[in-house]
């Protein structure tokens, strides 16, 4: 098994979810979107983990839209980045609203990059980087999950 990381890749589509976290994060203040204090550290190792080779992996996917699969996956990964960003914009510009006051508005966040990932997946042909997201998601979702309750 030859693993060769080319020049154009998937981490080119990690990218904005990087810069957008780093852009934006700060902006979060509600303790349930950013605290880690209701989750038992295996979780958080976990999901540590399993987000860094989320974010990782991209490096050795090649990014190649050439057949139908690999454009409705672009489409995917299109539209799921769209969700995601519109996503936290109650959280930043209108935290006291109803949405994002609500679970399904607190939790957009940790759940709707499952769409972005999924593109990356389907662009990439690649079923293993499509599991190994959903595993991310699940114990990001149950981190979000955790803080909703406290």
């Amino acid at each position: 098994m030859n693993l060769e990381i080319k020049w154009l890749n998937c981490m080119w589509l990690i990218l904005p979810l990087i810069i957008w976290n780093l852009i934006f994060g700060p902006k979060l203040s509600d303790p349930r979107l950013t605290s880690d204090a209701n989750s038992p550290v295996w979780q958080l190792f976990a999901e540590n983990g399993v987000r860094i080779v989320v974010f990782a992996l991209p490096l050795l996917i090649p990014l190649q839209v050439q057949d139908s699969i690999s454009k409705n996956g672009l489409f995917v990964y299109v539209l799921g980045t769209l969700v995601y960003f519109a996503s936290w914009l109650p959280l930043m510009f209108a935290p006291q609203s109803a949405w994002s006051q609500g679970a399904l508005g607190a939790l957009a966040p940790f759940v709707t990059p499952l769409a972005v990932f999924y593109g990356i997946a389907l662009i990439g042909h690649s079923w293993s980087y499509g599991l190994v997201s959903t595993i991310f998601i699940c114990l990001h979702g149950l981190h979000g999950l955790q803080n909703l309750r406290s």
